[in-house]
């Protein structure tokens, strides 16, 4: 009994040797196997094996867009007929006599001359010109302040329509309290000269008359400042 026990003994550790020696070969086998089967291309591992993690990180990339060129056909233009009509050349000749203009004084230079010429004033109009519309300067604060007294009376020339054409200063006076009177000046400083010809142009009148027609006439105004 104790020697069969010992030769199953025996057995047993020649078999677990027998398979570690398997093992082990198979592991080895396995080994040169994979270590010198012969290597296949990755195309994948191609394209990313040259580029390390770093070179893509410091990669600069430029983005360009690429011009493209489309060839058009321009549009036709449209083509314009050049053919001229027939003219009819008609030959006039004309007979000027100038002897008629020359007769009796006559300027034969008279017809071509703009004869249009503005109507003369009349001085004394049977109707003259009445105030429209009046537009009262204003009297300069300093020369208030000042108690300055001041008359200046104006020229107007007015139209045949009832229009301002021109205006002007005919006399200034100024109140000289040392002689208790107004006395005639050149100048009264204060802008009032430029104030009372500005307001003179916006005024309006009816037209004068005379011999039942509007015409030309010049009218006095007088413009008073102060107390």
């Amino acid at each position: 009994m104790a020697r069969n026990f010992h030769t199953i003994s025996r057995r047993n550790r020649h078999y677990v040797i027998r398979m570690q020696v398997a093992v082990i070969s198979a592991i080895l086998l396995f080994i040169l196997l994979f270590r010198f089967w012969p290597a296949t291309s990755d195309p994948d591992r191609e394209l990313t094996g040259d580029f390390s993690e770093r070179e893509l990180l410091d990669a600069e990339f430029i983005v360009t867009s690429q011009a493209v060129t489309v060839e058009r056909s321009a549009p036709a233009t449209p083509r314009v007929d050049e053919t001229t009509p027939d003219e009819e050349i008609v030959d006039m000749e004309y007979d000027l006599e100038l002897g008629d203009l020359t007769q009796n004084g006559g300027d034969p230079l008279s017809l071509f001359v703009d004869d249009r010429r503005e109507p003369e004033v009349v001085e004394n109009p049977d109707q003259p010109p009445r105030v429209r519309r009046i537009v009262e300067p204003v009297m300069p604060s300093q020369a208030r302040q000042d108690g300055i007294r001041v008359e200046i009376e104006i020229l107007f020339l007015v139209s045949a329509h009832g229009e301002v054409e021109e205006v002007s200063i005919a006399e200034i006076r100024m109140y000289n309290p040392a002689s208790g009177r107004f006395e005639q000046v050149d100048a009264t400083g204060y802008g009032f000269r430029d104030i009372v010809l500005r307001a003179a142009r916006q005024w309006e009148f009816h037209p004068a008359e005379h011999e039942g027609e509007t015409v030309r006439s010049r009218t006095h105004q007088q413009f008073r400042f102060g107390n």
